[in-house]
């Protein structure tokens, strides 16, 4: 990998941002440039930030992540992006895929979720 890939976390539970946070620090070439814990506010940093690589939970209050999902998918120069959800049924993980992007179950190991991170830099 050459240069950084830069990080969007969008999860509404603090302790799942600060677990990517340092999952990612324990890892060369990442650097998160923002937190958002609704979709609305997803969107908006995507616009500010221009992430690399979207890490995104798909049950927040409000605007969710599946609505993101969609938004991403008419935008010019999209992240790349890794769902990494607790909702883990067949349907969801399908909808999730069709939209181009990856997919982990929340209780991943660190390492799982960097593997993940990794395929997608």
């Amino acid at each position: 990998m050459t240069g950084v890939t830069r990080v969007l976390i969008c999860d509404d539970a603090p302790e799942a941002r600060a677990f990517v946070r340092a999952v990612l620090a324990g890892e060369n070439g990442y650097v998160v440039v923002g937190e958002a814990s609704d979709g609305a506010t997803c969107l908006t940093s995507i616009a500010l930030t221009h992430p690399d690589l979207l890490v995104l939970d798909l049950q927040m209050p409000g605007t969710d992540g599946f609505y993101v999902l969609d938004a991403l998918r008419d935008r010019p120069g999209n992240p790349r992006v890794l769902v990494y959800s607790s909702a883990t049924d067949e349907q969801v993980v399908a909808r999730v895929r069709a939209s181009g992007a990856d997919f982990l179950a929340k209780g991943a190991a660190p390492e799982q979720l960097a593997a993940a991170v990794r395929r997608l830099s």
